[in-house]
């Protein structure tokens, strides 16, 4: 499914987009739609081999390795000449001291938005937050997702030792704030816009992409996944990238907290498909102790932009997700 020809293009096909974390699993199918889409990229990682040039041959795409990116700087060289930014990379380490984690997620932010101003090409900035910058999975619950919610209750681990999940979930936390915090106090000439996904599931693209592994564990039958994972939402990573790029190029898509929140789900309804699609294999038994997602969440803008840019009637679903990772995993 192609970009549609719509009269709301802030960026005109050609122009140059910065796409950091590019051998991560959102950040590679970011890469890949902007490709389709007839943008040129650059992507930034870590290192010279995770770079994804072997994997994007495309004259379009070109590699940077930006090794240190919370310090100041960082970014100068890799933001120059871009009319886009789209920051997905953050710290992946899974660690109880904060200074690990939310300190260079922050750190990393302001370098980028701090590079990004100095550089007279920069139009539009996406940060790619995470739904525990909302809230965490609370399963049998009834409450609202909204754009103004805040997962407050993992804010102590801003500054506190604890549990690597809720370091991790005041990172998300504690680095969106920083984005909006500095797009109020700096007043940039870029528009800013956030995408809050919940679990990724789909297309992968090169070998880099480790949290794309969490299905194919639950597909070998590791079960601990399914008490790290409470029930919540899930997005096909397609959807995700989408959105993404549409928070880049859509010039009505202002100060938006766009949530990439598709459908419900719980680890027995993963289990439930496996069946239905190797039905030759068997899998670990279902877990009636599970629980489901109850969260009403405000997610109709994103559908409102993929119908617009895409044309497409709905998010797609936990079955076909599922089906497009094992497929594309086959590949590799």
């Amino acid at each position: 499914m192609s970009l549609h020809d719509t009269p709301d293009f802030a960026l005109p096909k050609g122009s140059l987009i910065l796409v950091t974390g590019a051998s991560g699993y959102i950040a590679s199918n970011v890469i890949f739609e902007a490709l389709e889409a007839g943008y040129r990229v650059r992507g930034t990682s870590r290192t010279a081999g995770t770079t994804m040039a072997d994997v994007f041959s495309s004259s379009d795409y070109e590699g940077m390795v930006v090794e240190h990116m919370d310090q100041e700087g960082a970014f100068d060289d890799a933001v120059k000449g871009v009319s886009a930014i789209i920051h997905v990379a953050s710290p992946t380490q899974w660690a109880p001291d904060p200074e690990e984690v939310v300190k260079p997620a922050v750190n990393s932010v302001n370098s980028i938005m701090t590079s990004a101003m100095k550089e007279p090409t920069v139009q539009h900035f996406v940060y790619t937050s995470s739904s525990a910058a909302a809230t965490s999975p609370k399963p049998n619950q009834e409450f609202t997702i909204h754009k103004d919610l805040w997962n407050t209750e993992v804010e102590p681990y801003t500054t506190q030792k604890g549990d690597p999940g809720r370091v991790y979930s005041a990172s998300k936390l504690q680095a969106e704030r920083a984005v909006w915090a500095f797009a109020k106090e700096q007043r940039p000439n870029f528009v800013v816009n956030t995408v809050v996904p919940n679990f990724n599931v789909g297309r992968v693209i090169g070998k880099g992409s480790n949290s794309s592994n969490i299905i194919m564990s639950v597909f070998g039958g590791y079960a601990g996944f399914m008490d790290t994972f409470a029930p919540q939402h899930m997005i096909n990573v397609v959807d995700d990238a989408r959105l993404h790029l549409i928070a880049a190029i859509d010039r009505t898509v202002v100060n938006e907290r766009i949530f990439a929140f598709a459908y419900p789900y719980n680890w027995n309804d993963v289990l439930d498909i496996f069946r239905e699609l190797w039905p030759g294999k068997e899998f670990m038994p279902n877990n009636p102790s599970l629980g489901r997602d109850l969260s009403k969440v405000d997610n109709a803008l994103g559908i409102k932009l993929l119908k617009k840019w895409y044309g497409q009637e709905s998010y797609m679903d936990l079955r076909e997700s599922i089906k497009q990772q094992f497929e594309s995993v086959n590949k590799l």
